[in-house]
């Protein structure tokens, strides 16, 4: 029995190079020997329909660049940045325009799609001497776009919202988010998602000793496995500051400030100065991972959402340690760089 035909409607979010890699994982699939083969195209055929459908009611919605009234109301950027200052991170979604809330959920839409076609990969396109089939990588690639583009996505609008952030950063941000919202497609290409993306690579394939607290190795480790220099320049400064200090420490060792203080009590009382990771995981009581079937681009989203989840909760109960992530700090700096650019004669 044949496969049906893989097509793609005119609004879809998948550009030429992931079309070309689900084509090419449809194909493989087809030609396989897969005892679940029938079923598996079938779910990769019906996923992508669904995927595009969905992009289809996102077309639905009026751009939010474009200015909008209703009645004496008008509506544009400039709104929605004074709208979002006046939100909290507990209300900004009751704030946010129906086309960045659709086009959130398409977002994780292609990032499930995205994820089937791995779990598909893993079956069929084995890996060879150790290396991942040239279409398993691009897929892989495929899961963490999405992945990035949603961890930038809440970084633009943690900025957004923060009232306490200067307007003309804020707006920065703000425009960013549009951006998103509109094309995520060249978003992916923007300067601060290169910056970000080559950071998260790095620090995804590096090994982490939290038993040593300094983290110096793993800054070297982060260089070598390609961070972008500009991440670790901002961290390099002489006039830190100590949210900032403690934030790059969360995002090198992979604990939060408050893990970190209670290593540095136990090994300040024990008089060592390094842990085996046994010792690290019974001090702070961190129960051993079992089998987990995510992506490793999921575990990505997990260590940047619950460093966010913790310095949101400092800030709101104005608790000590990092108020932001290493991560928005240097979002932040990359926007106020950017509109010193823009001012400069």
């Amino acid at each position: 029995m044949a496969a049906p035909a893989l097509a793609f409607s005119r609004t879809t979010p998948f550009d030429a190079k992931e079309r070309d890699t689900i084509e090419a994982l449809y194909a493989a699939l087809a030609a396989s020997g897969h005892p679940e083969r029938l079923d598996l195209l079938e779910a990769l055929r019906c996923n992508v329909e669904r995927v595009d459908k969905l992009a289809e009611v996102l077309d639905l919605w009026p751009p939010v660049f474009q200015e909008a009234a209703l009645g004496s109301r008008r509506r544009g950027v400039g709104t929605l940045v004074d709208r979002l200052a006046r939100a909290s991170d507990a209300t900004v979604e009751m704030m946010l325009p129906t086309r960045a809330l659709v086009g959130r959920a398409l977002l994780m839409a292609e990032l499930n799609a995205w994820r089937l076609m791995s779990v598909v990969s893993e079956q069929v396109l084995p890996a060879s001497d150790g290396r991942p089939h040239p279409v398993a990588r691009q897929v892989d690639e495929g899961v963490y776009a999405c992945i990035h583009t949603r961890i930038a996505e809440d970084l633009l609008q943690s900025i957004g919202i923060d009232a306490l952030m200067e307007r003309r950063v804020r707006e920065k941000a703000v425009l960013y988010l549009v951006h998103i919202w509109e094309n995520r497609l060249t978003a992916r290409v923007s300067g601060f998602f290169r910056l970000l993306e080559a950071t998260w690579n790095a620090r995804n394939r590096i090994r982490v000793n939290v038993g040593t607290l300094l983290g110096v190795s793993e800054m070297f480790r982060l260089l070598q496995a390609g961070c972008d220099p500009e991440f670790m320049a901002y961290f390099a400064r002489p006039r830190l500051t100590r949210d900032e200090r403690e934030a790059f420490q969360e995002f090198l060792i992979g604990v939060s400030t408050e893990q970190i203080h209670s290593l540095e009590q136990f090994m300040a009382q024990t008089g060592r100065n390094a842990l085996s990771p046994e010792e690290t995981a019974e001090v702070l009581h961190l129960q051993a991972a079992g089998e987990d079937e995510n992506h490793p681009a999921v575990h990505s989203y997990r260590f940047f959402q619950e460093r966010h989840l913790q310095a949101m909760a400092r800030r709101l109960k104005h608790l000590p340690g990092p108020k932001k992530t290493a991560e928005e700090y240097v979002m932040i700096y990359y926007l106020e760089q950017e509109l010193h650019a823009a001012a400069r004669p």
